[in-house]
């Protein structure tokens, strides 16, 4: 059981090797693993797996062929930009746009080992280690927890504790970290920065708001997938929610949501890491007060996240659909039949009475980016 006041934290290489033979001791595990990736990349990871001694090699020797083979069996094209703004020298907290609970950060830490960068640490919600065997995996890759269930203080203190650990591990650790520019995905594709984000990291400043948000070297991410393998799922919960407003995911939804993610058909991934923002931050001193500059900063972050999102032949499909017009008819022409009966197979999944409501938020998925794009 987590402890309530447990301040967040990674495991030492220590904790990863024996949460590493605690991992593999378990038959569900091995099954499940056994089941899901190829024979091959099984037997790798279980040769390998006595080898390693930190969350690097973890990353390196299980993680890396682990994401090769779902980059095989599930993505077209896998491509990223703007890492000639990182220097390995430098730490950063990376703030992303959130599509998919376990590869946004794992493909992001691949692309940082493979550009010779350290990986970063990654920031979960305390729903995602429910689970002891996840917990030890997303534990032994890095990652520290946040807690999002409690009272009103107890989560007020731990905000308090997570915006000092970030801050400490970016500024003095000299470790990155990612975290995503909201809590959990967004679910409609229209991705915007919480304030309650920004304002957990302004928790730990001590004097100057900007100075403070100037050290932590905030770098926005920008995740584009051309085929949300979620879609259908996400569009359900909305619809279970709408109709029932008690309606809660629990972490069987969770888990179907993560393995779908991982084998679903993705299309084209693409990364782009933004310029760290220290020299767009100057713009803040105009700002009336620290409200404001949560609010400056936000509408910074969200609109390098747009401007920089790849978009594909879909989202242009969608966005004339919602509007029933045909003005980007030119973007999709040549697959526009391939593109509705992409829509109307996950449409017809859903009962008949809400089939209508549920395909305008499965177009909204994919038309929210564009239309946020053209917002600039």
């Amino acid at each position: 059981m987590q402890n309530k006041h447990a301040k967040p934290e990674i495991y030492r290489n220590d904790q990863v090797r024996a949460a590493i033979q605690e991992l593999f001791s378990y038959e569900d595990f091995l099954a499940g693993m056994k089941a899901f990736v190829p024979p091959q990349l099984n037997k790798l990871i279980l040769d390998e797996k006595d080898g390693v001694t930190s969350a690097e090699d973890f990353q390196k020797k299980v993680i890396r062929p682990f994401l090769k083979a779902v980059e095989q069996s599930s993505i077209s094209n896998f491509t990223f930009s703007g890492t000639e703004h990182l220097s390995p020298e430098q730490s950063y907290l990376f703030v992303s746009n959130h599509r998919d609970i376990v590869l946004d950060s794992a493909y992001l830490n691949i692309i940082l080992l493979e550009q010779g960068m350290r990986t970063s640490q990654i920031a979960i919600g305390d729903n995602l280690v429910a689970n002891r065997l996840t917990e030890l995996l997303f534990k032994i890759n890095k990652s520290f927890v946040v807690k999002r269930s409690g009272n009103p203080r107890e989560i007020y203190n731990h905000a308090v504790t997570l915006s000092q650990y970030i801050k400490e591990t970016v500024t003095k650790q000299k470790d990155s970290v990612w975290i995503a520019q909201r809590e959990g995905r967004a679910k409609d594709g229209n991705d915007k920065t919480q304030i309650s984000l920004l304002k957990m990291l302004s928790l730990s400043n001590k004097g100057d708001l900007i100075e403070h948000f100037k050290a932590l070297n905030i770098t926005p991410v920008s995740i584009s997938y051309e085929y949300d393998p979620c879609g259908y799922l996400k569009t359900k919960e909305y619809l279970d929610k709408k109709s029932n407003p008690n309606y809660k995911k629990v972490f069987h939804d969770d888990a179907q949501h993560l393995l779908l993610g991982i084998k679903g058909h993705k299309g084209h991934v693409h990364f782009h890491f933004e310029k760290p923002l220290n020299k767009r931050l100057d713009i803040l001193e105009e700002a009336a007060n620290p409200k404001e500059v949560l609010h400056s900063l936000a509408s910074i972050i969200d609109k390098a996240i747009h401007i920089n999102y790849q978009l594909h032949p879909i989202n242009y499909y969608a966005y004339d659909q919602l509007l029933g017009s045909n003005n980007y008819y030119s973007q999709y022409s040549e697959t526009q039949e391939k593109l509705k009966e992409f829509f109307d197979l996950l449409i017809e999944m859903l009962p008949t009475e809400k089939q209508v409501e549920g395909r305008a938020f499965m177009l909204k998925i994919y038309a929210n980016p564009l239309y946020n794009k053209l917002s600039y």
